[in-house]
């Protein structure tokens, strides 16, 4: 299949999704790698927690959560950037608005970052408020008239306490949460019947249904699935063009099952809404290689792979594809053990691991250079933030958060003199709040030093692209994207 150049929709493409969370500085060398290896690629941000509309990010400090938009880059800012970069150098791109998350709040969702989750009830105004800001988003990607994919996140309304409860409750359950009719349909639809899905490698998948099972099944997933088809609805309403579509399951606390999955997509597909990307729970970890049995993942993703093809060909979704360190990939046989799960057709998603590295160009310079002054401001502020959150148990003092700034505190305290390690664990998992810091001005002004430097110092700018693009390249050999995109 033949992409013309600039912004798309790729459709069900073999690709690389890459997050641009500071596009002036990140385009460049991102663009540079998808140029040389000829390469059709996502550049995304995640509408619930990196980036948000204009208004959000011009708004004063504490109207909106610091969490919502953290970055500062605005839905418009981020997609113009990136399609007046491709659309110079000539490479095709799908400017994605990644993670629409609908009921969770912007710490909450922050919060699933680290793997830390919480459970509250469906609140119908928290979600009606949660989807009216979805769709403030989704109106301002339409009006830039570049986006090309949307990806929803509901999994704030799974109902999982349903797999606890005992079969008597969940008769009871599930007959006052369907009609009639409705409850006949699952149950013929489902329970007892067999379903079979070739995998890549020429095996076959089976799942069986039991009927507890689909009554649990109808009962977690409902008012997911109606909430991302409102989500879904009201993309077709604003864009009025074809896009991509994917659905999102990797931010849970559990694997996503083979049995979930396979409902999950028939129950969607049925109400006419498709899906050409699927996103399950793999195991993977954010910021961290990964550590379980390289056959068990290859296992699962194949599983999960078979299923998503069963429903018009649709690829699995790898999230949180960062590892430990900017040129550690997923960790030794990762990549190996997808590309043989999915049949080398699959979608990579990375973006806080661009802003990591340039963190760790700046911390590698010597003491007293402009690069490295100021990383250690952005590491002082940032555990300044991070303390003030932990002495007012602020919303993102999180367990984590706690035994985070508990530990480096022992640590610093054995020191004689002040130090500032870039691979701290409370950096690495909350650096991402420098950015969006004010001064009294109101201005993001670590953001704007970062620019500044970039801009105004040649050896760093050429050192930054140097490194951006061989990471891209790294990500692009090791999942073989290359020459995805065809003369």
């Amino acid at each position: 299949m033949q992409h013309p150049i600039g912004p798309q929709c790729l459709g069900k493409l073999h690709h690389p999704a890459l997050g641009i969370r500071l596009p002036e500085i990140f385009l460049p060398g991102i663009i540079a790698a998808l140029k040389k290896h000829r390469v059709a690629a996502g550049l995304m941000l995640s509408f619930g927690r990196e980036t948000a509309p204009e208004a959000v990010i011009q708004a004063p400090a504490g109207r909106y959560p610091i969490t919502l938009g953290h970055t500062g880059t605005s839905i418009r800012a981020y997609q113009g950037a990136a399609a007046k970069a491709a659309r110079r150098a000539q490479v095709p791109v799908e400017i994605e608005a990644d993670h629409l998350i609908v009921i969770g709040s912007p710490e909450r969702a922050a919060a699933r970052i680290t793997g830390v989750h919480t459970r509250e009830t469906c609140d119908p105004k928290k979600l009606r408020a949660s989807l009216d800001y979805s769709f403030r988003g989704i109106a301002e990607a339409a009006a830039v008239r570049v986006v090309g994919c949307f990806t929803t996140d509901t999994s704030d309304l799974f109902r999982l306490e349903v797999d606890g409860l005992r079969p008597a409750e969940v008769e009871r359950e599930f007959q006052r949460a369907f009609p009639p009719a409705e409850q006949k349909r699952l149950l013929q639809e489902y329970a007892g019947r067999s379903f079979t899905f070739p995998a890549a490698d020429g095996a076959r998948t089976r799942l069986r249904l039991r009927r507890l099972q689909v009554m649990r099944l109808g009962l977690k997933y409902q008012a997911s699935l109606e909430a991302g088809l409102r989500l879904y609805r009201g993309i077709q309403r604003e864009l009025r063009r074809p896009f991509s579509f994917e659905i999102s399951m990797d931010e849970t606390e559990g694997l996503t099952p083979p049995a979930d999955a396979f409902f999950y997509l028939c129950e969607w597909t049925r109400r006419g809404a498709p899906v050409d990307y699927f996103a399950p729970n793999l195991g993977f970890q954010k910021r961290a290689d990964f550590r379980g049995s390289r056959r068990k993942l290859e296992a699962r993703a194949k599983t999960l792979a078979a299923i998503a093809a069963g429903f018009d060909g649709a690829l699995l979704s790898i999230h949180s594809g960062s590892g430990a360190a900017p040129d550690s990939g997923k960790g030794k046989g990762a990549y190996a053990a997808l590309l043989r799960a999915t049949g080398g057709k699959l979608k990579y998603k990375i973006s806080g691991v661009y802003y990591e590295l340039l963190l760790e160009i700046l911390a590698g310079h010597a003491r007293g250079a402009p690069e490295r002054k100021l990383f250690e401001e952005i590491f002082a502020n940032t555990f300044l933030r991070c303390v003030e959150e932990y002495v007012d148990r602020g919303p993102l003092a999180t367990p984590l958060l706690v035994k985070q700034v508990e530990e480096f505190s022992a640590w610093v305290a054995t020191r004689r003199t002040k130090v500032f390690p870039p691979r701290a664990d409370f950096f690495r998992f909350h650096s991402y709040l420098a950015l969006a810091l004010r001064d009294q001005k109101q201005r993001r002004f670590l953001r704007e030093k970062l620019i500044r430097l970039y801009r105004t110092r040649p050896a760093l700018r050429r050192q930054v692209d140097r490194e951006v693009k061989a990471l891209t390249e790294r990500l692009i050999h090791g999942l073989h994207f290359e020459k995805n995109w065809p003369e």
